[in-house]
């Protein structure tokens, strides 16, 4: 029998739409604009040019622009025939002046921005008439850098989302900007790492939007008292008498050296009594050697992108958004604690463990000299693995293959360079050797592999 090739033309168009929904846009553009009528008007379909996504993103979140032929194509070609059919774009910092000034974008009404100085966000945005920007979606640096997006140059501005690596105090911030935000309906905030101003900055903060009506809020905070349910109610919901979801967590954390009281699981549980929504969980974990005490409260976890100080108390659940977690206790974290991890946060990429005590099961699994009664546990999209604090038992967790897989040229590890020398056995030992082979990249504290271990970490630059 002859067989005939069949060219992308041939395809009937609801052929050619099924196939070109499971490409990136980009690229359709790219390869597909001009080509010929019919496949120029299959791509101007609002599918294709109303979101796009004008950057490169990658498995460890990092991000980078777009090949010089391809961005020049669409600055120069591209962008100006479809620019009136564009609603969202996604940018980052080294081509974002170029794409947002290339044309008008006349029905532009969201914005996701990444990697960006504010400044420059800013000055660039209003010349591309922020009166008609509707929904922003941006990762910044400050909290201040989200106050000054606040400030009423983007009046029309309804859904805000903010990713911020640190929240800390100063003056200035303390002291100013308490006008309302009454035309904000929704509003997001993450935050990666802990902030002692949840009281004096966060919550003020988010009492000027009288008016929202859906609100997520991710954040680890020390304080003087655990975040409750009445303290949500006192100082959040009850300004927002609109509200119609509160999705959070909120992990707070407490010195107890001075404390007189420390609240049980069931007391922080019971404050939550008259909400509606009766899935609130809470948990406390307090520490024998550690005087400090965390309490988790949330709902909704699904919308969550970060878990701090997971403990044994960890209650399970399922958690799809959430890319990064700390792990700590003063407990021993066995085989199966980590197995739980893998399925509780299945798409997790970063993960930093603090624990000093070795693990009890070792032992016993090591007596019997073999580990056919226990899982593998994969984490597919691991991408960072931090071990300055850890025992070695858990970096031979995580470094022997028959513990954990780990995925292929993708994962970089933080660590002691005297600890990675003791589970390695400088370097020779074969249970290690596979995983060791698959690490990307190594941070040893400025110092360096030696040359003789360049075998052993073929993936790694010696």
């Amino acid at each position: 029998m002859k067989h005939s090739p069949v060219e992308l033309n041939d395809l009937p168009d609801e052929i050619l739409m099924i196939i070109l929904k499971k490409l990136n846009n980009v690229q359709i553009l790219y390869s597909l604009i001009g080509v010929n009528k019919r496949l120029n008007t299959i791509v101007h379909d609002p599918i294709f040019t109303s979101h796009l996504t004008l950057m490169r993103c990658f498995s460890d979140d990092s991000i980078d622009p777009l090949p010089d032929p391809i961005l020049d194509r669409f600055c120069l070609q591209i962008l100006h025939e479809i620019h009136h059919k564009i609603q969202w774009l996604n940018l980052e910092s080294s081509s974002m002046k170029r794409i947002l000034l290339a044309t008008n974008y006349p029905n532009l009404f969201g914005l996701g921005l990444y990697d960006i100085e504010i400044e420059t966000a800013l000055s660039l945005v209003i010349d591309i008439k922020s009166s008609t920007l509707l929904e922003l979606h941006i990762c910044l640096k400050r909290f201040s850098d989200c106050l000054y997006l606040l400030d009423g140059r983007f009046n029309k501005l309804h859904t805000l989302h903010v990713d911020i690596d640190t929240i800390i105090s100063s003056s200035d911030l303390t002291n100013n900007n308490q006008e309302k935000l009454p035309d904000l309906k929704r509003f997001s905030l993450y935050c990666r790492m802990p902030t002692n101003t949840y009281n004096t900055l966060i919550e003020p903060f988010l009492q000027r939007m009288p008016n929202l009506e859906k609100l997520c809020l991710n954040v680890i905070c020390d304080k003087k008292t655990f975040t409750d349910g009445n303290e949500l109610k006192q100082n959040i919901i009850n300004h927002m008498p609109r509200l119609e979801r509160f999705e959070f967590y909120i992990c707070s954390g407490i010195a107890v050296r001075n404390q007189i009281y420390l609240p049980s699981k069931e007391d922080i549980q019971h404050t939550f009594r008259d909400f509606k929504d009766d899935q609130v969980i809470s948990y406390v974990d307090y520490f024998q050697e550690d005087p400090y005490s965390f309490c988790h409260i949330y709902l909704y976890p699904d919308q969550l992108k970060y878990y701090y100080n997971v403990t044994n108390n960890f209650p399970g659940g399922l958690f799809t958004c959430v890319r990064q977690i700390s792990l700590y206790d003063d407990r021993p974290f066995e085989h199966e604690f980590f197995l739980r991890i893998a399925e509780s946060f299945p798409i997790l990429k970063m993960l930093s463990l603090k624990n000093s005590k070795p693990q009890n099961n070792k032992l016993h699994r090591e007596s019997k000299n073999d580990n056919q009664n226990f899982s593998i546990i994969k984490y597919p999209y691991l991408t960072n693995l931090t071990f300055y604090f850890a025992h070695d038992d858990y970096i031979e967790e995580f470094l022997v293959d028959t513990n954990i897989c780990l995925p292929d040229n993708a994962v970089h590890l933080n660590i002691d360079y005297e600890a990675l020398s003791r589970v390695t056995h400088n370097y020779t030992r074969d249970k290690t050797r596979i995983n060791c082979a698959k690490l990307g990249s190594l941070c040893l504290n400025d110092r360096r592999l030696p040359n003789y271990a360049k075998d052993y970490f073929p993936l790694v630059y010696v």
